[in-house]
């Protein structure tokens, strides 16, 4: 037989089972009494009942059949470094497809080994499960897979207790190599007819099955069985982890690094500090409040994940199920099933099934806009079936490359706070049944009522169905001449100097009036027509104003990003304790502030209303736009809590208006002039930004595309960014590394 490694253990196997047909020359012979023979008789099926040193030489040895006993371990090869998962892990697979895919995978194995049959373990004293895997692998290959109560040790001690057997329930005797040999021999040749039973034939032939050798679990069947069955025992309901600091014991650096994506890990105990104990393939002392990382179940006392097997990267896997991105589906009594998957977690592209190009194409992308002026920086951030898989920050702040934009940097967002803030906000009060679709502006805002607006829904807001015009300048009203009208100076001194600070409060004399001009503004001239307006997000903010009685920005922080921990977006980030060196500069405003707009929303309407507005005002990096976005294309559900229920933001990703491509507040594609890829989805839903943003995801891929930058700085009027299509050439190379991959 083929050259293997000393841990390896190979087997082989005789039949003497007959019905009324002469025997095979051959009969299964007990291992441990055959060794210990020195006659004996080749082309023998040897039977061992468990490893033994000498096991070797039958498997690298053509002149004899090996059969193997499994016991609940379930690896015939317990010796060896290929770690195949125990009785218990194959049992605890919810999929009968992936047990039917590894037990083949497990006849190849022992096949390409030399093993000729392997004898399944008694089923006395399993579980429900295990006695389904004993049943499926009879029944997938019976001649392989033999029951024990075909093994006997009660050999015939006479011709006349031979004779009057049952050879309707076949046997397969284990004799030693002297008196019994042959004496079975003899009585059952005298005894036969010539021809063998059916059974007997099946399991000689069974010998030469042809097969594609194998040596290693095939890596995806490998990910199949962690991912179906790996079992948690967790009687304290301690899964998953959610705390910001762990302590890690165990040797494995990988996922340890991985871990520190989640946490701070510590390598020793710390009083009060959740403990990961790895046990596999090494010992560590537990206790009970540890996590034990184990390939066995130790205690239905202790929280445990049980693994099936291991493969380079199972680390990224084993960190989702522990910090709740992946659920843990294996079946056990003393486990249970958990839903992990609505928590973000972190992985690579590679391991989301995208090649490697996307990378290389969207650093080249970035340095082509930086290198030709379309924008001085920017950040890029993807999401991919539920974890963070890229988070890259491009160039500097400014054009004088002195100040290098970093993941933690802040952009305006511009648009984007339509649906950061606006939407969210309205489907809020929507699951709260405080607000209807069909609601009017009319019912929420008596101020309207008699309006040429107080019928407009606000469906038909959220839409940009409702006629309104696309901007009106506002600012413009604090205006005189070219210097602002005297009320708007902080101090006699500022007046003088025409000195215009940074961040305005608003006047609610201000305010008072700028209601008043949203509602004697004019209709465009035809009202049924699609027409983008920043107008309609300036009401739906007062109507979320009204109901809630707060202002729109703490409103927002208190029900989403404060306990959704996104501690960048934010309005007015200066005013929340943000410097300035952490937000990126925009434009230099010499139509209304007359200074570079650093720190403050650039949009000038948002700033008359204070920096809040339903339609502008939000900064944030590109990662905490990326969580908002997983939240919200994940059902609502962010860290195992339920901000928004499915059936509210669902009503949100649907076209209601003929030649209106756009859904309420998201913007969806229509074969036109795209700002998405041409390969996402029709179900796909995204906005962009002013300033040069853009957020897009695709529930067909689970995939989110989140691009910040300040193509605005210094002059709005650079247009650059879009006339390279930068941003949708970037989500084309993220699609493009999907379909390759495939």
């Amino acid at each position: 037989m083929r050259f293997i490694t000393a841990s390896v253990l190979v087997l082989y196997l005789l039949n003497s089972s007959a019905t009324g047909g002469e025997l095979a020359n051959e009969v299964w012979i007990d291992g441990s009494s055959f060794y210990r023979s020195v006659p004996h008789k080749k082309m023998s099926t040897i039977y061992f009942e468990k490893w033994d040193f000498y096991v070797q030489q039958f498997l690298d040895d053509e002149n004899y059949f090996v059969a193997l006993q499994l016991d609940r371990n379930f690896d015939p090869l317990p010796k060896d470094d290929v770690l195949l998962p125990s009785l218990a892990s194959v049992a605890a697979l919810n999929s009968e497809q992936v047990v039917d895919q590894y037990l083949t995978f497990l006849e190849r194995y022992g096949r390409t080994e030399g093993i000729n049959y392997m004898i399944l373990p008694d089923t006395s004293g399993l579980s429900k499960y295990e006695k389904e895997v004993i049943s499926k692998a009879r029944s997938k290959s019976p001649y392989y897979f033999l029951n024990s109560t075909f093994l006997s040790r009660d050999v015939p001690l006479s011709r006349k207790e031979f004779v009057g057997l049952d050879f309707e329930n076949p046997k397969i005797w284990l004799a030693n190599q002297g008196h019994n040999f042959n004496r079975v021999r003899k009585w059952s040749s005298r005894y036969a007819n010539g021809k063998e039973s059916d059974f007997t034939e099946a399991l000689r032939n069974s010998r030469n099955v042809e097969f594609i050798p194998v040596y290693q679990l095939p890596k995806q069947l490998k990910k199949e069985l962690v991912s179906r069955g790996t079992i948690a025992v967790d009687p304290s309901h301690t899964l998953p982890v959610t705390d910001r600091e762990v302590v890690y014991l165990g040797d494995d650096t990988k996922f340890r690094d991985w871990i520190s994506n989640y946490a701070k890990v510590y390598d020793t105990p710390k009083e009060g500090i959740q403990r990961i104990v790895d046990l596999r393939g090494q010992d560590n002392p537990f206790e009970v409040g540890d996590i034990l990382l184990t390939s066995q179940i130790v205690s239905d006392r202790i929280t445990q994940l049980v693994l099936p097997t291991n493969y380079e990267g199972i680390e990224i896997d084993l960190c989702k199920m522990l910090f709740g991105g992946a659920d843990i589906k294996g079946r056990h009594s003393a486990g249970r099933m958990i839903d992990n998957h609505h928590y973000l977690t972190y992985s690579t592209g590679q391991w989301e099934n995208l090649s490697h190009s996307y990378e290389k194409k969207l650093d080249s992308l970035s340095h082509f806009a930086i290198s030709n002026y379309a924008t001085p920086g920017l950040q890029v951030a993807v999401i991919r079936n539920g974890s963070l898989i890229l988070e890259r920050s491009y160039g500097y702040y400014s054009y004088d490359s002195t100040k290098r934009v970093l993941p933690e940097t802040l952009y305006d967002l511009a648009s984007l706070t339509k649906v950061m803030a606006t939407l969210p906000a309205v489907a809020y009060l929507l699951d709260q049944g405080r607000l209807a679709l069909e609601d009017s502006v009319g019912k929420h805002l008596p101020d309207f009522i008699g309006s040429n607006k107080s019928t407009i829904t606000i469906k038909q807001l959220l839409a940009h169905q409702g006629g309104l015009k696309s901007y009106i300048p506002f600012w413009s009203m604090m205006m005189d001449g070219d210097r602002l009208d005297a009320f708007y100076y902080k101090t006699p001194e500022d007046e003088a100097l025409d000195r215009r600070s940074y961040g305005y409060e608003p006047d609610p004399i201000l305010l008072d009036t700028l209601k008043s001009y949203i509602i004697k503004s004019k209709l465009i001239e035809n009202t049924t027509k699609y027409n983008y307006s920043d107008l309609g997000f300036m009401i739906l903010h007062m109507i979320v104003e009204r109901i809630t009685k707060q202002p729109l920005d703490l409103f927002m922080r208190e029900k989403f990003y404060d306990p959704m921990g996104l501690k960048s977006l934010s309005f007015n980030p200066i005013s929340k304790g943000f410097i300035h060196e952490a937000i990126t500069p925009t434009e230099y405003d010499h139509r209304f502030r007359d200074y570079q707009v650093w720190g403050e929303v650039h949009d000038r309407n948002a700033a008359v209303f204070g920096g809040v507005a339903g339609h502008a005002g939000l900064f944030s990096n590109a990662t905490d736009v990326a969580k908002m976005m997983s939240m919200l294309l994940n059902g609502g559900i962010y860290e195992g809590r339920q901000y928004l229920s499915s059936k509210a933001l669902d009503q949100f990703n649907v076209r209601y208006y003929k030649e209106n491509r756009r859904g309420l507040g998201w913007d969806k594609k229509d074969g036109g002039n795209d700002s998405a890829s041409k390969y996402a989805s029709d179900g796909s839903f995204g906005h962009t930004g002013f300033t040069g943003t853009m957020v897009w995801a695709d529930p067909a891929e689970d995939l989110i595309f989140v691009f910040l930058s300040n193509r605005i700085y210094p002059d709005a009027n650079n247009w650059r960014l879009s006339e390279f299509n930068t941003r949708t050439k970037m989500h084309d190379a993220i699609y493009e590394s999907i379909i390759s991959s495939e």
